[in-house]
């Protein structure tokens, strides 16, 4: 078994789309920060071209065999006097080759030195990489726990960091990690915390997971944070987009390096630093018209946060009942901070907001009980979050997690109530019966949706008088069934229930580049009926509520 180093930092480059060039740029980043012989740096880079292999990197392995030092922080020309004194070096040497000659070839171009290169078989990590019928690349879920378990037997350390790099949106759109080529194009959620929960599990008790890093857009979510609260300790994600070139590896690894140089060992002092590192290298993309937004939090503390926000759930459906207190949920929801065509909401500042819009109103009852939750709310997500910083003013309000919290129901039937009600945070607990978000948001989609046209009333006196005939009662039927409401998380294409199928989703192109929002966010919360349902679907709709 290779010795144990210190760290064993792992960056999986889930790149198979149009992400793939701008990959290279961050390899190269991630070679020129130089290297510390007790740190192996794993690097994992699918290409997008079909027949391209994946390619496995061992970040400086040659470069720390020819030195000899205990460190080298950073390059210099007079590194590279061997290659016409290039500044830019290359990462062919670094690669995990499968071919035996090329090998060899680097072997022996290390002379006496050679005897010193034993690089990893990149086999070891595809043996359990194999697609489910052998046409297609293996699935972003197999691939993750392959390119996992290869870092862990391979190069086992005290303490482990795993950058993510790829497409975002997990919570409701199962976007993460998109591989078009893939059997399974992307990673759900649960899957997610539950092959991590696997790497945790499999390392010795003198071994710790300590850091994932969400290189991706809107992982920063609470439904996330608490999904993995029993695998690593920290978590750095944003709650709105994420560039390509938003984390500056170069100078995160030197910080790690000198940190290690310097026997730092307090790693939160560590973690703020690259928090700085990643913030201030983004606000130059202001530049370019892009905010953002980034969050250092503790996952050891936030399984606190369950508890006061299954308060709140509690007290936000007991406040819909009440006409007044259902008027400033809404008008908190609109003033929270947002992301992704209103997908998810702020929760530190939907409580914010929430409390702000109750200040003129009664302390007693369900505004006496949302006000108490708030507070608990926010003090326990203040508990969490290390640091919550932005950029530009898309993102000013951000305070670090955020819920799903769009405005009208989803229609991806899967997704909801499906998936959403299984998420570790919305889960009953055979100690309490407490409330959770999910059961406030089907309350909030419920009470907060308009009366369809035909039950709005002709005047103030008279209700409608309409009288369908057989024809237009079948189709209100078809319509309150395959109408678009414009809502969040459409599926526009294929099985519902299928996984392997790559739907259509609010962010559009699944290979945008820029991983910019989309536009023409919706924030009406209309039925797909014009008119109360027949009924004989009536015991099918979701409304609680009387139309007519």
């Amino acid at each position: 078994m290779a010795d144990q180093k210190e760290w064993t930092l792992m960056f999986y480059l889930g790149s198979d789309n149009a992400l793939a060039p701008g990959i290279v740029s961050q390899l190269k980043s991630i070679k020129q920060a130089g290297f510390h012989q007790d740190v192996n740096v794993i690097a994992q880079f699918d290409p997008r071209v079909e027949n391209t292999p994946t390619h496995i990197f061992d970040v400086n392995i040659v470069d720390k065999i020819k030195s000899q030092k205990p460190w080298k922080i950073g390059f210099s020309s007079e590194d590279f006097a061997d290659v016409q004194n290039s500044t830019v070096p290359s990462l062919v040497t670094d690669k995990l080759w499968e071919e035996q000659e090329n090998t060899k070839l680097i072997k022996e171009s290390l002379g006496n030195l050679g005897s010193h290169y034993h690089p990893k078989k990149p086999s070891d990590c595809k043996k359990h990489s194999k697609s489910g019928d052998g046409t297609k690349e293996p699935s972003p879920q197999v691939s993750l726990t392959s390119f996992l378990d290869f870092c862990r037997e391979n190069y086992p350390a005290r303490h482990y960091m795993l950058f993510l790099l790829g497409h975002g949106l997990i919570v409701g759109n199962d976007m993460f990690l998109f591989d078009e080529h893939a059997v399974q194009h992307s990673l759900s959620l649960s899957d997610l915390g539950a092959l991590l929960g696997d790497f945790k599990e499999k390392l010795p008790d003198d071994q710790h997971f300590e850091v994932v890093s969400f290189h991706s857009c809107s992982m920063s979510a609470l439904e996330v944070a608490y999904e993995l609260k029993d695998t690593a300790n920290y978590m750095l994600a944003s709650q709105g987009p994420a560039f390509v070139g938003s984390w500056p590896y170069r100078q995160i690894l030197m910080r790690i390096f000198y940190d290690l140089v310097n026997e730092e060992k307090d790693l939160e002092t560590t973690l703020k630093s690259i928090f700085k590192e990643c913030l201030d290298n983004s606000h130059d993309f202001q530049l370019a018209g892009y905010s953002f937004d980034l969050c250092l939090c503790d996952l050891k503390r936030v399984g606190e946060i369950r508890s006061s926000l299954a308060q709140l759930s509690s007290a936000l459906s007991d406040g819909l009942r009440e006409p007044t207190t259902q008027e400033r949920i809404l008008l908190a929801h609109w003033d929270a901070q947002s992301y992704w065509q209103e997908s998810y909401t702020d929760l530190g500042d939907f409580c914010f907001r929430l409390t702000a819009r109750c200040s003129d109103l009664p302390d007693k009852g369900a505004v006496k009980a949302i006000r108490t939750a708030c507070a608990k709310v926010t003090q326990d997500v203040n508990g969490a979050v290390i640091n919550s910083e932005f950029t530009g003013p898309a993102y000013q309000y951000s305070h670090g997690l955020s819920l799903f919290y769009p405005w009208s129901m989803p229609e991806n039937v899967r997704f909801w109530p499906g998936d959403y009600n299984k998420y570790k945070l919305n889960k009953e607990t055979e100690e309490a019966k407490e409330a959770t978000w999910e059961s406030f948001l089907t309350n909030y989609f419920d009470f907060t949706r308009r009366s369809p046209r035909g039950a709005e009333p002709v005047t103030k006196e008279k209700g409608p008088t309409l009288r369908p005939t057989l024809e237009e009662d079948l189709l209100e039927t078809i319509g309150s069934r395959g109408f678009s409401r414009d809502g969040q998380l459409a599926i526009d294409k294929g099985d519902p229930n299928d996984r392997t199928d790559s739907p259509v989703i609010t962010k559009g192109d699944p290979q945008d580049a820029t991983g910019g929002d989309s536009s023409g966010p919706s924030i009406k919360n209309y039925p797909p009926f014009t008119r109360p349902l027949p009924a004989r679907q009536k015991g099918k709709a979701v409304s609680r509520r009387t139309y007519g």
